[in-house]
């Protein structure tokens, strides 16, 4: 199952609300809040929950909401719900220091994605500078490298690419750089280059970077007529289609292209070094997991809705059967997304009250 998101009265009148992310029965995250969304507040002080399993059934549960994606960076969890508004907000976790003696405590922030847009921190970096050194393997073959003036070099083989980014022995990131002629060229051998850029895509945050235009590529006096533009066209499109997890990056000249690389290992580095740091902040009950749900609400409720066991099967579902067989939202939110199909012409439903039934339209898609 799904992650869901929970929101429960508490009857506490400093933190009237929780709110908890549950997955299989399981606790990942929970909080004590005084309110249930920030709204114009921009952000709400959170203190974390510690309510035993067996007591939980004593809060009143206001909203049951899947979760559409969740995922942790540094210091923050973002979450998006399953809804059409108020469905993007983020908790961040903070360790302050004590001022007046030693030790820390733990400070969290529920905030709404309008709230960070308007910060006057929205403009800074999520990626900050260190004063750790980075090191840039430069393959043996290379014979003109590109230069990367504050980084410790060593030329040696590389299992693939011209260029890694390494950190303690191990490869952080890798780029295979192509000048406009070495890609033109391997369009004559592109069986070879497939091998080659699956190769790469196997290592951690790799890309290829052209010293050209994609523009180039479509221009005949720079071809030469050694290829037709529609045809590099098309073995561009395929490179890409056939490795879809490997960005390719025009850089223009041979600088630029230097400066993309040198850039990306300079960032690379600093995520790598900074998620070290915040990973010894305790964020959630278990290590975060990155999390996109497969399918939307809508869909798995118009696939059921189109879906019957058997052809003895009474027409459509009640509002309780969808209930059992979704399992993570409750009944308020349901009939809401039930009602908003129905507008659309996708459902329709019969009878009234605890016999009401609902059903698909024929023919109809989302």
């Amino acid at each position: 199952m799904g992650i869901v998101w929970i929101v429960q009265a508490t009857g506490n009148p400093r933190f009237p609300f929780r709110i908890a992310l549950e997955q299989d029965g399981k606790t990942l995250f929970a909080v004590r809040c005084q309110d249930s969304w920030p709204g114009q507040r921009g952000n709400i002080f959170c203190v974390r929950d510690g309510t035993p399993a067996d007591e939980l059934d004593m809060f009143e549960t206001l909203e049951r909401l899947p979760v559409l994606s969740f995922d942790r960076f540094g210091k923050s969890l973002r979450i998006t719900l399953d809804r059409s508004n108020k469905k993007r907000c983020e908790f961040l976790i903070l360790d302050k220091p004590y001022k007046n003696k030693p030790g820390s405590y733990e400070q969290i922030f529920f905030k709404t994605q309008a709230a960070q847009s308007q910060h006057r921190s929205k403009s800074r970096l999520s990626l900050q500078p260190t004063a750790q050194p980075f090191k840039v393997v430069i393959d043996s073959a290379e014979r003109y490298p590109w230069k990367f003036p504050k980084a410790e070099i060593e030329r040696r083989r590389l299992p693939a690419g011209d260029y890694a980014l390494v950190h303690e022995d191990k490869i952080l990131s890798v780029v295979e750089r192509k000048t406009f002629d070495n890609m033109v060229n391997d369009f004559g051998q592109i069986a070879t280059l497939h091998r080659v850029l699956k190769e790469l895509s196997g290592l951690p945050n790799s890309a290829m970077v052209i010293e050209a235009d994609f523009g180039d590529f479509l221009n005949p006096e720079r071809l030469e007529h050694r290829y037709k533009p529609a045809h590099c066209y098309r073995a561009l499109a395929e490179l890409q289609a056939m490795h879809p997890s490997l960005p390719i990056i025009f850089a223009r000249t041979r600088k630029e292209a230097n400066l993309w690389t040198y850039g990306y290992f300079r960032a690379v580095h600093r995520l790598h070094t900074q998620e070290d740091r915040d990973s010894e902040i305790e964020i959630t009950a278990e290590p975060v997991t990155p999390y996109i749900a497969e399918l939307r609400l809508e869909t798995r409720l118009l696939e059921l809705l189109r879906n019957k066991s058997s052809p003895q099967q009474e027409e459509g579902f009640s509002l309780a059967e969808i209930l059992a067989a979704l399992g993570d939202v409750d009944a308020t939110y349901l009939k809401r997304e039930l009602q908003a199909l129905a507008k659309r012409g996708l459902v329709d439903s019969s009878g009234r009250g605890k016999q009401r039934r609902w059903a698909a339209v024929q023919n109809s898609s989302p």
